[in-house]
């Protein structure tokens, strides 16, 4: 009997590497530490949930860490096919998603898990015009209207930014930081903790998402809560190694993809800063502010024409775009 119930368990055991072995494997690049938490709550767990569905047809290997993928060569990195699906935001990408950076609008109403839908939908209705025509959008990731943070200095409105430098990715937030006497700087993610601490910077513009992950928290001091613009991340893959997939390794990708996956994800992403805002007011040394409905309306009567006519010259019918942006953002928020 013992013999028989090992000869089984080996038969099952042999069948799964053979399973395993048989499917189309692809490498996806994380371009975060394992420990991240948009591994932990977003991206490990499609993984999981595709490498699940995907048996003998399509299994994914996750590779974390920047030596293979980085903010600055992501989509280097997946058109070379080093990786076959990346991780990555459009807006480290200057000049090759120009259309998608409307998701960068500030002074947005609605949540992330709307964001989401409201780019899913774009997409889908081809608002981006040909931007994505030689990749497939998988997972949509929506990141929250970013805040402002400064390091040592009070920070209770948005005139509190005059003469300070102040740290980046959006064109449009630029905008705003150079229309209150502020300093833009382009800095990555992964590299502003040091310019925190060694006063290259004196503050970010950023969510409390990315908080805990790269320790802000410890290189800032006062918060100020106002919609500053949001963004888009994206795990996608060429269209030409999509296609060179199986009918079956496709279909398992396209039912772990799409709208109501993107709306799930955002409602991930609402829950994650909420408890990464929670994370650092429990810290101690720490200010927060929440933008005054005056000083809210000023801003919006200082930048707002400004922000559509900045985004016009870079994009062709861009404040069309932007109109349509809210529009869908209002219409999924709704929903």
């Amino acid at each position: 009997m013992k013999s028989l119930l090992f000869a089984s368990a080996l038969a099952t055991a042999s069948l799964a590497v053979c399973t395993a072995a048989s499917a189309e494997t692809l490498i996806f690049g994380s371009g975060n530490v394992e420990q991240h938490p948009i591994i932990k709550r977003i991206l490990a767990p499609w993984v999981e949930r595709v490498n699940a569905e995907g048996g003998d047809a399509i299994q994914i290997d996750m590779r974390h860490g920047g030596m293979l993928i980085n903010p600055g060569n992501f989509l280097d990195r997946l058109t070379d096919d080093v990786v076959q699906i990346t991780w990555g935001l459009p807006v480290f990408a200057p000049g090759n998603f120009p259309r998608s950076l409307v998701s960068t609008t500030p002074l947005v109403d609605g949540s992330s898990a709307a964001a989401a839908v409201a780019f899913c939908r774009m997409l889908e209705n081809g608002d981006f015009g040909d931007e994505w025509a030689k990749y497939v959008p998988l997972l949509i990731v929506p990141f929250p209207q970013v805040g402002a943070h400064l390091n040592g200095s009070p920070l209770t409105s948005m005139q509190d930014i005059a003469g300070k430098k102040i740290m980046t990715q959006a064109p449009a937030a630029a905008g705003i930081i150079q229309a209150y006497g502020g300093t833009p700087l382009s800095i990555n993610i992964q590299d502003q903790y040091q310019a925190l601490q060694r006063g290259t910077a004196d503050g970010t513009f950023m969510t409390y998402t990315a908080f805990p992950g790269f320790r802000l928290n410890e290189v800032t001091t006062d918060h100020l809560d106002v919609p500053l613009g949001g963004a888009t991340g994206l795990a996608f893959m060429t269209r030409a190694r999509f296609d060179a997939l199986s009918p079956e390794a496709q279909a398992v990708l396209k039912a772990n993809s799409g709208c109501d996956l993107a709306r799930e994800t955002g409602a991930k992403v609402d829950q994650w800063e909420a408890d990464s805002k929670a994370f650092v007011m429990a810290q101690e040394g720490h200010t927060f502010t929440e933008i005054s409905d005056a000083d809210l309306a000023e801003l919006r009567g200082r930048v707002s024409d400004a922000v559509a006519k900045g985004y016009a010259s870079r994009v062709p019918g861009g404040e069309e775009l932007i109109a349509l942006w809210r529009e869908q953002v209002a219409k999924a928020d709704a929903e």
